[in-house]
């Protein structure tokens, strides 16, 4: 199964990524840099930024595809205080992206996804800037996300629907009341419609 939907809050997300390093199958990478700068390869824990963009990577399993491309994106003049900014890009990529708490009202889905090899395909002629899809190891990318994603359950201390909930999120859903799953999360309040 490519993807995962969990609950992590802030200590959490550091156990998400000592896990990811831990395991020495990955290369990181932020997926879209700060404003006027390269992207970023963190190499350890302790090199991921504390802003948005140590919350959303994209890994590269070792071995498994070409290098990432980093696409260049150019704002307009005066939309905002830059001039341009990379993502990162590559159809084996993993993508590892922080929920957490939204307020003190929501707690929302972390989330691992990645491409499949005929999902890529398929859209390897529109989006052919990221190259033939055959040049990734598609057996190696799914492995090394299904081992990412079974790190990730063993840190759950519960459930709720399919969704792992890890130590720190399970205290801040039940110190906020949170009872609603709806949309990308786990809220305080019942969405319209919905009955206690």
């Amino acid at each position: 199964m490519p993807n995962l939907d969990f609950y992590a809050a802030e200590d959490d997300w550091s156990a998400v990524l000592h896990a990811v390093f831990d395991l020495g199958l990955f290369r990181v990478f932020e997926s879209d840099s700060r404003h006027d700068h390269e992207l970023r390869e963190f190499r350890a824990v302790n090199e991921v930024s504390p802003d948005r963009h140590g919350r959303h990577l994209q890994l590269l399993v070792v071995g498994a595809g070409p290098e990432p491309v980093a696409r260049r994106i150019n704002y307009l003049p005066g939309i905002v205080d830059a001039t341009f900014r990379y993502t990162c890009e590559g159809w084996g990529l993993i993508q590892l992206l922080y929920g957490g708490a939204f307020g003190d009202r929501e707690l929302r889905w972390s989330h691992t996804n990645h491409n499949t090899e005929k999902r890529a395909t398929s859209w390897a002629r529109t989006v052919d800037h990221l190259g033939d899809p055959a040049a990734w190891d598609w057996p190696a990318v799914t492995s090394a996300s299904g081992e990412l994603n079974r790190a990730i359950r063993r840190m759950a201390v519960d459930k709720i629907s399919s969704h792992p909930v890890l130590p720190q999120a399970a205290r801040v859903i039940a110190g906020a009341n949170l009872r609603y799953e709806y949309g990308m999360g786990i809220h305080a309040t019942p969405a319209f419609g919905m009955t206690s």
